[in-house]
């Protein structure tokens, strides 16, 4: 069929028709892209498809081609294609009376049904990604756009806190419900699992209630799993929940504050079921990721913070996504009650109280010099701390030089690793395990904080 003399009626015809050949071509994934997206207009050459949101914009563009393509082919015109996310082209006409009813009661009818586990602030389209984050924000997305159907189930996301766990996390429930509304989406934290379970000893009819309730997910995302240690029984009860879950093709994602192969006190067969997936770890994001993340928050929450001071917060807080948030709100909160405008010498002076820690910016040291004040705090060699040494007394204070040079010198995980004749994937699994470290042992912090002292004195 050739279409000429496009009406509205015939833009959603032909979409339809194309959308068809497509899905039946095309991997599932890309079917649920283009259910998101409408033919608004075909005009002097060229084809307007709108996108429902910038994640679908972002991941349609490998089918750009074949899309213009079996446009031009339908058409019997060569048509160039441009795609943008919805509200960025012409307005559709005003509807009718009884089509504002219509579209009112089905506004209202969609907003009543909310998944109870999920919340709606946390998706896909406002996580920003970046090196720190890139596999994990892919490997949610091909979960979300095939839950039970794709090569990452089980999936777990590890890292530190405030880096975005349980942002993906959600994030992947409410992409899912957002298009399935009748899947049994099921998020809950590790903790919460386990106070369920134990509720549920007093009778048989509540234990049978809570396994029900579980093993019928269809997407069950479970939070913070480093809870479950020396919990025997709610790792028994999980293991059976996880075998009957995969055994039925339903998709199971988990985070955890570091590795699993780090969980001392999980059982094997469960860890084995962890680890049998897609294990991928979120880091601190570098300087350019912050800057992102803080503008989008101070755009999105109408903060009022300048640039300049957002690029000074960003330099001065690079722990986690959560710090900086907390800085942003705390400089901002400050400014107001003072009814001034957030300055440099304010965040200054707001910063030092903080919990974070604090970073001197554009530090004037190298690495050697790292090295050097971390090898005098312990009291031991250089030559040894450059060297290949696997001795615990060796070992920890290369590890924290490490920790300290990435995350307060400016220093990149290649020049790190250059330094030591190491490859940069040593250099990132020693910040992470010192990460680790400072996040269960008070004293690893203060050893931090110290040698930071040390060498800002300089």
């Amino acid at each position: 069929m050739i279409y000429h003399g496009l009406t509205m009626e015939d833009l959603e015809q032909l979409w339809n028709d194309i959308k068809q050949q497509l899905t039946d071509n095309l991997p599932s994934g890309a079917a649920r892209l283009l259910s998101r997206m409408e033919l608004r207009d075909i005009k002097d050459g060229k084809a307007e498809l709108t996108a429902a949101s910038k994640f679908v914009l972002d991941n349609i563009k490998e089918y750009r081609t074949v899309i213009e393509n079996l446009l031009s082919e339908k058409t019997g015109e060569n048509l160039s294609l441009s795609i943008t996310v919805s509200g960025d082209t012409r307005t559709k006409p005003s509807p009718t009376t009884d089509e504002k009813v219509s579209s009112k009661s089905d506004r209202k009818a969609q907003n009543t049904k909310k998944n109870p586990t999920l919340n709606t602030k946390y998706t896909l389209d406002n996580f920003i990604q970046g090196d720190n984050s890139d596999i994990a924000y892919k490997a949610a997305q091909v979960i979300a756009m095939n839950p039970g159907n794709n090569p990452f189930n089980p999936c777990l996301i590890y890292g530190g806190v405030g880096l975005g766990k349980t942002h993906l996390l959600q994030a992947i429930g409410n992409y899912i419900f957002e298009r399935n509304p009748d899947m049994n989406i099921i998020y809950v934290t590790a903790e919460s699992f386990t106070n369920e379970f134990i509720s549920s000893f007093g009778s048989n009819e509540a234990k049978n209630k809570f396994k029900k309730t579980y093993r019928n997910a269809d997407v069950l995302l479970i939070d913070d799993i480093h809870f479950l240690q020396k919990k025997e029984s709610t790792q028994e009860e999980l293991f059976h929940t996880f075998v009957e879950l995969h055994h039925n093709n339903k998709q199971i994602v988990f985070t955890c504050d570091r590795p699993i192969t780090e969980l001392t006190d999980i059982t094997d067969r469960l860890r084995t079921r962890f680890s049998s997936g897609l294990n991928v770890d979120l880091r601190p994001p570098e300087y350019e990721v912050r800057v992102a993340i803080a503008k989008q928050k101070n755009a999105r929450e109408n903060l009022g913070i300048p640039d300049n001071v957002l690029d000074y917060i960003c330099q001065a807080v690079r722990t986690n996504v959560r710090d900086l948030e907390g800085a942003l709100i705390t400089i901002s909160g400050i400014a107001n009650l003072v009814g001034k405008k957030a300055t440099i010498e304010m965040a200054k002076e707001q910063l030092k109280n903080m919990v974070v820690e604090q970073v001197t910016i554009n530090a004037n040291y190298s690495i050697n010099d790292v090295f050097t004040a971390t090898a005098n705090y312990f009291n031991v060699s250089l030559v040894e701390m450059r060297g290949a040494s696997r001795s615990k007394a060796i070992k920890i204070p290369r590890q924290i030089a490490m920790y300290i040079a990435y995350n307060y010198g400016h220093f990149t995980q290649s020049d790190i690793g250059k330094y030591l004749n190491k490859d940069h994937t040593s250099v990132r699994y020693s910040v992470q395990q010192v990460e680790s470290m400072i996040e269960i042992d008070e004293s690893t912090r203060k050893t931090v904080d110290s040698i930071n002292r040390i060498l800002n004195s300089k």
